[in-house]
């Protein structure tokens, strides 16, 4: 008896002994799995956050590539049959609301003509400045028409068509004041209000450096603060200055001169950057149209609908 005791015991332990040994090498397979996949996870992470960073490098760097330009071809906008132009019309002669709600102006004159060349409908979307550009930069829109300058800066993110429209850059002040900044040095320490993100602000931070600036949606704000007294010029293009001049009692071109590059002293159509087909395209019409006075033609109207309807 006391021999199948024995016998008994000893089997009842080399059984634990081999459970004990099977739960040692299930347990170091389930922490070799963990540790991949940890190893996995650090990986996905270290990834991810290289692919935040180089996400984050893009936005912020000095130039950007372009997205898909695909769909904003000239034959992907004829077979969508629409050509959808980003705008604010708040800016006369070039683009503002007319008593229907309708955008009308130089630029949607020539987003029409663009739109029916191509033999498609216009989308012409009125939304804030700070907008326009990065709307053709996720592609959202084909293009911007917008009272654009082709500045360096702008280049950086969109590219730009051959200008269509030049002109020159001037202050607006209260008609009581012309003498009183009458100087670059009078200015220092005055409020100047122009609009924001558009090519005046440059302007104003590059020769202006004294001011203190008061950047505002639109350029009708703009001139409403200069009459109200809250500040003291408004920096903006000679045609909308001359234009308000007819519509607003007692205001005046200033005599402190803003100087321009003639390259981007105009408005140039911006297109999502690598959309060379829609670019040289846009760039063959622009020149057909100046070369039949449509533009100028365009433009007159634009001042006189402006006129008319005294807009402020």
């Amino acid at each position: 008896m006391k021999k199948w005791i024995a016998i008994c015991l000893a089997l009842v332990m080399a059984m634990a002994l081999v459970a004990c040994g099977g739960g040692s090498s299930s347990s170091s397979s389930s922490s070799a799995a963990d540790s991949s996949s940890s190893s996995s996870t650090a990986q996905d992470q270290s990834s991810s956050s290289e692919d935040q960073s180089s996400s984050s490098e893009a936005d912020d760097g000095i130039e950007m590539t372009g997205g898909d330009v695909s769909g904003h071809t000239v034959d992907a906008i004829k077979a969508k049959g629409v050509l959808v132009v980003t705008t604010e019309a708040g800016y006369a002669p070039f683009e503002f609301v007319d008593e229907n709600d309708n955008i009308v102006g130089l630029d949607a004159s020539l987003a029409q003509a663009l739109a029916d060349d191509l033999g498609v409908t216009l989308d012409m979307q009125n939304i804030a400045f700070d907008s326009v550009v990065p709307e053709v930069q996720a592609g959202n829109a084909d293009m911007a028409i917008a009272g654009l300058t082709p500045n360096n800066d702008r280049k950086k993110s969109v590219d730009m068509s051959d200008m269509y429209y030049e002109g020159g850059q001037c202050m607006l002040v209260r008609a009581e004041d012309i003498d009183k900044y009458a100087t670059k040095e009078s200015l220092s320490g005055q409020v100047m209000a122009t609009q924001k993100a558009a090519m005046q602000e440059y302007l104003m931070t590059e020769q202006f450096p004294d001011a203190e600036p008061l950047l505002l949606p639109d350029f009708p704000q703009c001139v409403q603060n200069l009459k109200n007294g809250d500040c003291v010029a408004v920096l903006i293009d000679e045609i909308s200055a001359e234009q308000y001049m007819k519509t607003v009692d007692g205001i005046a071109i200033c005599k402190v001169p803003v100087a321009i590059d003639p390259e981007e002293g105009g408005n140039a159509v911006a297109v999502m950057k690598g959309n060379e087909d829609l670019l040289n395209w846009v760039n063959e019409r622009i020149a057909e149209y100046k070369a039949q006075g449509l533009t100028d033609k365009w433009f007159e109207e634009a001042q006189a609908k402006a006129e008319s309807m005294g807009i402020e």
